[in-house]
């Protein structure tokens, strides 16, 4: 039913079903009032000629049943003792030794430096970039043609032109935190541990999410820009995935070993070997891992410059129309203009050519799910670097499932997306080394999905007890 419009626009039909709604709504309320009426009177009826041993037997009954529903619910989901919560201040402060310290101090001594590169590069950037002589550039404004679109689907920033300060703010504002982290590790204990998880975890989300953007501005650049401008951009953009995967490795590291470790046996020398062997292959896939991605970016990026050359669409311009036009009157008639002069020259801009948002979309999916595989990759390898010895089954099927997830996404946006366009390969070994990293993901990742299976069930078994707590709950306020 459509109430839209004066009163006097409205059908028959409208109105007859607007009156019957109201009064059904009236009849609903005055019903409701009545049976409310009706059930108060037979209670307190049944109350008043019950004798009071029936009602402290019923409230006995009933308090009885209330500590079975409870008991359930604390059996369901365990909550905390009040005496786990008293021993919680020396629970923080007990020290906790840090398993293989110097590759953390590692990591975030380079994710420092690669917070300095961005910034530099960022700032020598906008010193040098120039712009045309019909306009003049500020701050927050790129050169003409320097994106094939000025704006894109981010998650972070809008327009292309907001990474600049995003970059200049974020990457400061990381060094800092860093700094912080270097001082949580002096004397290690489960809080500071906690707190440098949080931390890390915080940048590692930010610098993730706005990953996700800094991938569609690369494969997104321009031709006509210069060497140099065009490196300071790569170099502003490219690490982005680096520090994302180093930032959620420490989180992920500092919870895992926040943790009591369990005494064990002796470490046999087969367990050495293995886990020797299983850092220098994260060493080898950390490395094949940026590769590929840089391979890829730029492939995707070259592949796209060729399917367009303007930002800008200059069709509907004045000076781009042909003599002939078709226009329109104030009153919506057709009528035609012809000129019988010969065809003007049309400036250059009229021979523009934008990029099709079908085009975009297809690379743009593929890259995004490139950069999950990569960044997995990543996280995998620094974390594995990072524990050693504190690796169990347990802790590598998170890292496995998205490896895994994010492979097999690759794989299904590479032949529905890409595969019909001819690839700008330039030389680079694009296929060899995409090839080699998504295998490798898919197996590495599918091996750590089955080992660790039992964090699946787990998880499962976790949520069906909310879902019965929660319905126990629900019947304990009935």
């Amino acid at each position: 039913m459509c109430t839209i419009g004066p009163y006097y626009f409205w059908p028959a039909g409208n109105i007859i079903g607007l009156v019957l709604s109201i009064l059904l709504l009236l009849v609903t309320c005055i019903s409701a009032l009545a049976s409310y009426s009706k059930t108060s009177k037979r209670i307190n009826s049944h109350i008043l000629n019950n004798s009071g041993t029936d009602i402290k037997e019923t409230a006995a009954k009933t308090r009885e049943l209330i500590s079975k529903q409870v008991e359930i619910f604390s059996n369901l989901l365990p909550l905390p003792s009040v005496q786990s919560l008293t021993n919680l201040d020396k629970v923080l402060k007990q020290p906790r030794l840090l398993t293989n310290k110097p590759v953390h101090v590692i990591s975030i001594l380079l994710a420092m430096l690669t917070c300095i590169a961005m910034f530099s590069a960022q700032l020598w950037d906008i010193a040098i970039s120039g712009c045309d002589e019909e306009r003049t550039c500020t701050f927050d404004q790129d050169p003409d043609d320097t994106f094939a679109r000025p704006v894109v689907y981010g998650i972070v920033g809008y327009y292309v032109s907001d990474r600049k300060i995003i970059i200049l703010v974020s990457t400061p504002i990381a060094f800092l935190l860093c700094t912080t982290l270097l001082l949580l590790m002096r004397g290690t204990t489960v809080l500071k541990m906690v707190l440098s998880g949080l931390t890390s975890l915080g940048m590692g989300v930010f610098f993730f999410l706005y990953s996700l953007d800094t991938v569609q501005y690369i494969i997104l650049l321009g031709a006509k820009l210069s060497n140099l401008s065009f490196i300071l951009k790569l170099v502003s953009m490219m690490p982005i995935p680096l520090l994302a995967a180093l930032f959620v490795a420490l989180a992920y590291s500092n919870i895992i070993q926040s943790m009591e470790e369990k005494k064990d046996d002796k470490s046999s020398k087969v367990k050495i070997g293995l886990l020797s062997i299983s850092i220098i292959l994260s060493i080898i896939f950390f490395f094949l891992s940026l590769a590929t991605m840089t391979t890829s970016n730029l492939v995707i990026m070259s592949t796209v410059q060729d399917h367009w050359n303007t930002t800008k669409e200059h069709t509907w311009d004045d000076e781009c129309r042909d003599n002939n036009h078709v226009h329109y009157d104030d009153y919506g008639y057709q009528y035609d203009t012809t000129t019988t002069s010969a065809p003007e020259s049309k400036p250059d801009k009229c021979y523009g050519k934008a990029l099709d948002w079908l085009v975009q979309d297809n690379f743009t999916l593929f890259s995004i799910c490139q950069l999950l595989m990569t960044e997995t990759f990543l996280l995998l390898s620094v974390f594995v670097s990072m524990n050693g010895r504190r690796i169990t089954k347990k802790t590598l099927f998170l890292p496995g499932l998205l490896l895994f997830a994010a492979a097999t996404s690759s794989i299904i946006s590479f032949f529905s997306g890409i595969v019909q366009y001819d690839l700008q390969t330039n030389g680079f070994p694009f296929f060899i080394m995409n090839s080699i990293n998504t295998l490798s993901a898919l197996v590495i990742g599918f091996i750590f999905v089955i080992n660790g299976g039992s964090v699946f069930i787990s998880f499962i078994i976790i949520v069906i007890r909310i879902i019965l707590s929660i319905l126990v709950f629900s019947l304990i306020l009935i």
